[in-house]
């Protein structure tokens, strides 16, 4: 028999959401939205609040950091310098990241760093403000996931015992 735990449950429930609701707003490719669903339900929901609050802190500075970053080198240089300020970005990121004491926000910091600075042929302004957005919906959907969807009483008793539930649940990858 096997069992599916309930952050799997809550994972897929969450990912669903999203891709629901960026049908209904007719707003495209959702994802970002997804994958920070997938990230952001934990096994508590103090874990989820503390990686989606560390997920934002991230992505809102690694866009402001590419968008920046952009906007001197549209202004000044030419693209390819780029390739030289990629690297020094990432490391000037990570330092940030450190500082400021929020080292679960460094990876998604540069990754949306990257996306934006490697993507400039968009209009790279919106382009930060669409993946801020999408990520932002991503996790306040899975936090809502993780905080009000609860197994049913009726299935936990089919299931099995509460020690076999939570160690079926803590031990769930998404």
């Amino acid at each position: 028999v096997i069992k599916i735990g309930m952050r799997n449950i809550k994972t897929t429930i969450s990912v669903f959401i999203c891709l629901l609701v960026f049908e209904l707003i007719n707003r495209n490719n959702p994802i970002f939205a997804c994958i920070a669903a997938v990230i952001c339900v934990q096994n508590t929901i103090v874990d989820s609040k503390e990686i989606g609050f560390s997920r934002i802190i991230g992505t809102i500075i690694g866009g402001l950091a590419g968008a920046f970053t952009l906007f001197i080198v549209n202004t000044f240089f030419n693209h390819k310098i780029l390739i030289f300020i990629i690297p020094l970005g990432i490391m000037l990121l990570i330092q940030i990241c450190v500082t400021i004491n929020m080292k679960k926000a460094v990876v998604i910091c540069c990754v949306v760093f990257l996306v934006i600075t490697l993507n400039h042929d968009e209009g790279y302004i919106l382009y930060t403000f669409n993946r801020v957005l999408d990520t932002s919906i991503g996790i306040i959907i899975a936090l809502f996931v993780n905080k009000y969807v609860k197994i049913p009483e009726k299935l936990k008793s089919k299931i099995g015992d509460k020690e076999e539930l939570i160690e079926t649940h803590e031990n769930s990858e998404p």
